[in-house]
């Protein structure tokens, strides 16, 4: 048996990877939403047709061509219930899935194994984007495959599908961009900070084919912190900004990067 690729880690803040691991037996009725992904029913919703779009485009960017049935069958045998559990075990991500004492049982089922899986693929599309899930997916599925059935269509091109091939742009070294201009706080009555959102920045970074990474770093009193989050555009820092949450400071510094990248 092959052995499997690597596991992609989900860039973020930890808050994010703490819910990926928490599963809902462990979580109080109407809890709040994230701010900015919402909750982790909202992340396994959108794993589970990240998840099904990868394999679907693995299999039909295959050579000599399957047909759609074959493509279908396929992706019905690569994502089935125990393809999904040897994954989870063989990962060990099961172990580190905290859930209530009840729930032991529960967090076998193919339901919740399933809802799992999706989580952690839906909390990868958002921090990682398109690019790693499908790597990380083809190899998983097809660890023979092709380097070219590896890519995914290059966004706007006009070439057909089928003959479409993406691969992201080369790593920047750290010295080569310019030094980051002093923290300032954007004005109300900034276009910048009016039309620019965290959302935008992170939806455009994918379709570029850029990973989108933040760090965030508390200080001052426990009650009364100061956050100042680093925004990295394929690991080279691009924005930096300050606030009493880890939101607002990361909504600027998302908007930072989103103009020293000349978007």
């Amino acid at each position: 048996m092959s052995p499997l690729p690597p596991l992609p880690k989900i860039e973020g803040d930890v808050d994010l990877v703490l819910d990926v691991y928490t599963h809902h037996s462990l979580r109080f009725e109407n809890a709040p939403m994230n701010d900015d992904y919402g909750d982790t029913e909202r992340l396994a919703e959108l794993g589970a047709h990240i998840l099904d779009l990868a394999v679907t485009f693995h299999y039909y960017s295959k050579k000599p061509m399957l047909t759609a049935s074959q493509i279908a069958e396929h992706r019905a045998q690569a994502l089935s219930p125990d393809k999904l559990k040897s994954w989870l075990d063989a990962y060990g991500l099961r172990n580190k899935l905290r859930f209530a004492p009840g729930a032991k049982d529960a967090i076998g089922t193919p339901e919740e194994i399933r809802r799992f899986f999706h989580t952690y693929v839906g909390a990868l599309h958002i921090r990682n984007g398109m690019p790693t899930i499908q790597e990380w997916i083809s190899r998983l599925i097809d660890p023979d495959a092709e380097p070219n059935a590896l890519q995914i269509p290059a966004p706007g091109s006009d070439m057909p599908l089928g003959q479409q091939t993406w691969s992201p742009p080369p790593l920047q070294p750290p010295s080569s961009p310019p030094p980051l201009p002093p923290f300032t706080t954007p004005s109300a009555g900034s276009g910048v900070s009016n039309l620019v959102s965290l959302a935008l920045v992170n939806q455009t970074a994918v379709q570029r084919g850029i990973a989108v990474t933040y760090s965030a770093e508390q200080t001052g009193l426990s009650h009364l912190p100061t956050w100042t989050v680093r925004c990295y555009m394929n690991g080279v820092e691009q924005g930096i900004g300050q606030g009493k949450s880890q939101k607002v400071a990361k909504e600027e510094a998302a908007r930072q990067a989103w103009g020293r990248m000349g978007w």
